[in-house]
């Protein structure tokens, strides 16, 4: 389900405190606000905070982060119409789907196909069941199944190339980009406006920083942009591409 305004801005606090910590030059005394997400020093600096998500291209055109949440949407669906049986018995399960392909399934369609397998496929006492995409019905990739009260699992796999990498960089920037002067706007003459990306550890959205991005160049209007990982909590600072000569003369 999409955060609330609330969830995001508590998310963005914690991605600002844990690069601070990391070595990002941000100051103290933040004050939470919109365009952009914090300002500083009397409005004299402003940061904007993006996470940084795998881009569909590393996932056959879904996004990684759009299809885990389809998933768990898929899993609570089907562990709800299977516990709607007054005798099911007390199962969980960890489950991986398989790749899409850049195919939705019906949500409601695969949620009923999977309570129904593991209705037909319960396991004894102290046993667990394995299963591999050949055993299973279509879109599921393996999946385990015991006894056990808990609430079903299901996880992602999936990676990424260095070309991702850059895709994701460049589609984040151009998209802040154009809202600097907005930003500009909203703070003290002369202010500097800055962008922080960051990625988290999961599997289905998080990125590391791969070796040579110093060499790496993207064109903005930030005064500083940072990348900051949860990921061995790590952070770079984007260069900028220079503007050309020629340009400039213009």
């Amino acid at each position: 389900m999409p955060r609330s305004n609330e969830e995001k801005k508590a998310v963005e606090i914690r991605a600002l405190t844990a690069a601070r910590k990391a070595g990002v030059p941000i100051p103290f005394g933040d004050l939470p606000g919109e365009r952009p997400d914090f300002r500083f020093n009397e409005h004299m600096l402003g940061v904007d905070i993006t996470e940084l998500l795998k881009p569909a291209s590393s996932n056959f055109g879904i996004m990684p982060a759009e299809a885990e949440s389809y998933h768990q949407e898929i899993v609570q669906l089907a562990q709800h119409q299977y516990y709607a049986a007054a005798d099911a018995l007390p199962v969980t399960i960890n489950l991986y789907f398989a790749s899409a392909r850049d195919k939705r399934c019906d949500k409601r369609e695969m949620a009923r196909t999977l309570a129904e397998f593991i209705k037909a496929n319960l396991p004894g006492p102290n046993e667990t069941l394995n299963f591999n995409d050949l055993e299973l019905p279509a879109g599921l990739g393996s999946m385990s199944i015991w006894r056990e009260p808990r609430d079903w699992w299901c996880g992602e796999g999936g990676g990424y190339t260095v070309s991702n990498i850059q895709e994701a960089l460049s589609s984040s920037i151009v998209a802040k980009n154009k809202l600097v002067p907005s930003y500009r706007k909203n703070l003290a003459p002369g202010a500097q406006v800055w962008l922080l990306l960051y990625s988290t550890f999961s599997v289905s959205r998080g990125m590391e920083i791969p070796y040579g991005i110093a060499q790496w160049r993207f064109s903005f209007d930030f005064d500083r942009v940072f990348w900051f990982t949860t990921l061995g909590n790590k952070f770079v600072e984007i260069q900028r591409q220079e503007a050309t000569k020629a340009a400039t003369e213009l």
